[in-house]
């Protein structure tokens, strides 16, 4: 072996210049997966803790909150945990956090409660959109039944005043009331 064969040896084995550089940016890369691990949670924890404040949720959802909070506890405390191994694993490291600084930071990142409610709004709006669809769909089918069934009685209507015109006109008098009301509400049935 060569004096050159044994300095590309020293310089890309273990411990050597290159190994030391991609095992530097590997545990960075695990410590950013584990930082936005915890992030993650935590943007969770405040989501579900801010429904929690919601005057008018019940008491069953309520409950169902409360459980996910404590499941999601559990996972941010191992996410911390990840985070911490992580962290120590940086050259410099990087400070270790416990569950008291995850409790009492009231954002991580850029979280910010303006946004939360834009959010919130552009959801609603957003549903309130998918709602005229269907509400459009839903014209539509009234529509057609409207339709089909002033159809169906004026024939009905028809083929009786053929067998009793007495009962027929009697039918036809008050179908008219009905075909009165049916044209107001086809009228004011328009989609959007």
């Amino acid at each position: 072996m060569s004096m050159h064969d044994s300095q590309i040896m020293q310089d890309n084995g273990i411990g050597g210049n290159e190994y030391n550089k991609y095992k530097d940016e590997v545990s960075l890369q695990k410590y950013c997966v584990a930082l936005d691990e915890l992030e993650r949670l935590m943007v969770m924890q405040l989501f579900e803790l801010s429904k929690l404040s919601l005057s008018e949720m019940g008491y069953k959802l309520w409950q169902q909150i409360r459980k996910a909070l404590q499941r999601r506890s559990d996972a941010i405390q191992n996410a911390i945990n990840k985070y911490n191994v992580q962290a120590t694993a940086l050259n410099p490291s990087r400070p270790c956090l416990s569950w008291k600084d995850i409790a009492d930071y009231s954002f991580l990142g850029e979280f910010d409660p303006t946004h939360r409610e834009g959010s919130v709004k552009f959801f609603k709006l957003r549903h309130a959109y998918e709602e005229v669809e269907h509400l459009n769909i839903e014209v539509h089918h009234l529509q057609t039944a409207i339709h089909d069934e002033g159809a169906q009685i004026s024939t009905t209507i028809n083929k009786i005043l053929d067998s009793n015109p007495l009962l027929g006109w009697e039918l036809q008098k008050h179908w008219k009331l009905h075909s009165a009301v049916f044209k107001v509400m086809d009228n004011g049935l328009a989609p959007w």
